[in-house]
């Protein structure tokens, strides 16, 4: 993404420390950041393929948050710190105990700001109700990423380092595990079904979540505050996955009566589960380690895209309830407060996400 003269010139010569550089948001942030003129520092538990990833101008230190000790020099002189990494497969308490450890190194690092990426799935009444910053978060049970996510969010409220939280909807783009590139594989296989009646979708463009971040970055006198970050609109979930069926060439997006679907469920799961200490967690740990990252998690989906009969993926829970879903997303904050303004409608966001599948 360009970032305005504006933005640009706050930037210049901040040191900014970014955690999850290497994910899907957070290259795009680092490579922000760096072209705007930023001393860029991220923090990754590997450095394979990290040279490749970013400009030589970005400085990568190798650990974990949980390393307080490497952490702590890490952060030595940092000014802002932007918090986006989240082990999908380690348990919440494992997370919280490095969230934990990274706000600890801020406090003794004298860190001026912290943004941090949070998740829609906070709310209560997530995805089914129209959901502003005000919404409520204490319905106990969900994920554990959800319920860690929860208490980030309450640790930042009542810290005293100034703090954005930015609460992104559905994330979308080349790179979205769950939001482009499942979909895109599931359509490379065959077909999708969806809901009768069909909802609509929350989503936002990578690219306009990195232009929420750098923004909080940058935000005059903040305090600790909470932002929803979504797109313009909202937009049916057909004519999303129709338009990642034409960048493949193949698959088409079939409706069936949501009781049929709900019938055919097991048992409810969600994308982001609790691994902890279980035998699956400690697979993934394993098969990360060895292959690494991406290629693991690109194995694991081949296997389960076999796993389709008739080359038909129908919706779990977790995705027929976000398929059925009919609640909307207020960014009105986020405007007013940090000035964001959503440059990706649905057609853009496609055609950029097309390109860069081509680029790649």
């Amino acid at each position: 993404m360009n970032v305005p003269d504006s933005q640009s010139t706050a930037l210049t010569g901040r040191r900014a420390f970014v955690t999850g550089g290497n994910g899907f948001i957070g290259r795009r942030l680092v490579r922000a950041l760096d072209q705007a003129g930023a001393e860029v520092t991220i923090l990754c538990r590997s450095d394979r393929g990290t040279t490749a990833r970013h400009a030589a101008s970005v400085r990568t230190i190798v650990g974990e948050l949980s390393n307080r000790r490497r952490l702590a020099n890490a952060l030595r002189d940092q000014e802002v710190v932007f918090h986006l990494a989240y082990d999908g497969h380690a348990s919440a308490a494992e997370n919280l105990e490095a969230f934990e450890s990274l706000l600890s190194g801020c406090a003794d690092a004298r860190v001026s700001r912290i943004v941090h990426t949070s998740s829609i799935v906070v709310y209560d009444d997530w995805p089914d109700g129209d959901l502003d910053e005000s919404g409520s978060m204490s319905r106990p049970g969900g994920s554990g990423y959800r319920q860690a996510k929860i208490e980030m969010e309450r640790r930042l409220m009542r810290g005293t380092i100034p703090a954005a939280v930015l609460q992104p909807t559905l994330v979308y783009g080349a790179g979205s595990a769950f939001w482009t590139d499942q979909f895109l594989e599931w359509l490379a296989l065959g077909d999708i079904v969806l809901p009768t009646p069909e909802g609509h979708c929350c989503g936002v463009f990578v690219d306009d979540v990195v232009q929420a971040l750098i923004r909080a970055a940058i935000l005059p006198g903040l305090g600790q505050e909470r932002f929803i970050i979504s797109g313009q609109d909202s937009f049916s979930w057909s004519s999303l996955l129709e338009g990642y069926a034409r960048i493949v060439g193949s698959g088409t997006v079939k409706h069936v009566a949501v009781e049929e679907l709900e019938s055919r469920l097991g048992p409810q799961g969600s994308e982001h589960s609790e691994g902890g200490s279980s035998g699956a967690a400690a697979v993934y740990a394993v098969g990360r380690r060895l292959l690494g990252r991406e290629r693991f998690e690109r194995l694991v989906r081949w296997a389960k895209r076999r796993l389709a009969k008739d080359g038909t993926m129908y919706p779990d829970a977790h995705l027929l309830e976000l398929f059925s879903a009919t609640g909307r997303c207020d960014i009105e904050r986020a405007r007013t407060r940090l000035a964001y303004e959503p440059e990706f409608d649905l057609t853009r966001g496609l055609a950029a996400t097309a390109s860069e599948l081509r680029a790649a």
